[in-house]
């Protein structure tokens, strides 16, 4: 593609990728590394049990079901869909995208250390009162959906965009519903996602870019995302409203953080397939070699 365009579009994916890196770190010293951020955090946690019984069960059994096989098969399906497209090259870098993020949320909850500020945290059961930042199914979930954003055809990525928000908020929201990890770790699994694999998709951009319509003004895609995350956060504030009046002592922190994890899966995804709009991908060499022929 023309080296501007190329130069715009990754560059608008990169700032997102530094914009992401700052919000894992400003999430894990708000959240993980202050008493006001443990207690918000807990409370959160514990108002999950406003939730119904069905809900806590079947998220549950959803996230039972992820294991390294479906992982593997899921990165199958990437690939398969790349070859089809004849993008091979930018089914790898996608899938490579995948594996860092999820092999890198492991070494983060690792290397992030945290510790006991609240007496709410004693309550915790003991698999929490470890490091837990980021959460490693949400940012499966999440980067999985970006994944197959960046290896879907850009005529398909606005549609998709809005299966691949549904999926992201699932699984973000799902290890918070479950009991699996605190809402702060579904926030690090965002950002952590976000950050990879807008890594990723510069690099395709970079290596296998090419246009396929004019490509609007960036303000364009900061006005859309953080439209879909207020309008997801406004619905969520009117039901905590109602629900709770009264912090800390309702479900408040509950439904707050549960409305901000939402709004902020749909925006990462919609600002995500936008930055895409505008570029597909080469076929790769010797398919195109072979074409001819």
């Amino acid at each position: 593609m023309s080296d501007r365009a190329e130069w715009t579009i990754q560059r608008r994916l990169l700032l997102g990728a530094l914009l992401f890196a700052i919000l894992l770190i400003i999430g894990y010293f708000v959240f993980v590394s202050t008493s006001w951020g443990h207690q918000i955090d807990d409370d959160a946690y514990f108002g999950r049990e406003a939730l119904s019984r069905k809900v806590i069960r079947l998220d549950s059994a959803i996230l039972d079901r992820v294991s390294k096989a479906e992982v593997l098969l899921a990165g199958i399906v990437l690939l398969v869909i790349a070859a089809i497209r004849r993008c091979i090259f930018v089914g790898l870098i996608a899938v490579l995208g995948l594996g860092c993020a999820v092999a890198g949320a492991e070494v983060l909850k690792h290397s992030l250390p945290w510790r006991a500020l609240v007496s709410e945290d004693g309550l915790l059961e003991k698999r929490f009162q470890i490091d837990t930042y980021p959460s490693g199914h949400a940012t499966l979930g999440t980067s999985l959906a970006l994944s197959f954003l960046l290896v879907s055809s850009s005529r398909w990525r606005p549609w998709l965009a809005v299966a691949a928000g549904c999926m992201s908020a699932a699984f973000a929201t799902g290890v918070l519903f479950a009991g699996w990890h605190r809402p702060s770790d579904a926030l690090g699994a965002l950002a952590w996602s976000g950050l990879c694999m807008s890594v990723a998709g510069a690099v395709a951009v970079r290596l296998r870019g090419q246009p396929r319509a004019a490509i609007a003004q960036p303000g364009h895609a900061i006005f859309g995302s953080l439209g879909c995350g207020i309008l997801v956060a406004a619905a969520t504030w009117l039901i905590a409203a109602a629900a709770a009046p009264a912090y800390p002592f309702g479900d408040l922190p509950f439904f707050v953080l549960t409305g901000l994890i939402i709004g902020g899966a749909f925006a990462l995804i919609a600002w995500y397939g936008w930055q895409l709009r505008a570029v597909d991908w080469r076929a790769d060499r010797a398919l195109g070699l072979e074409k001819q022929a």
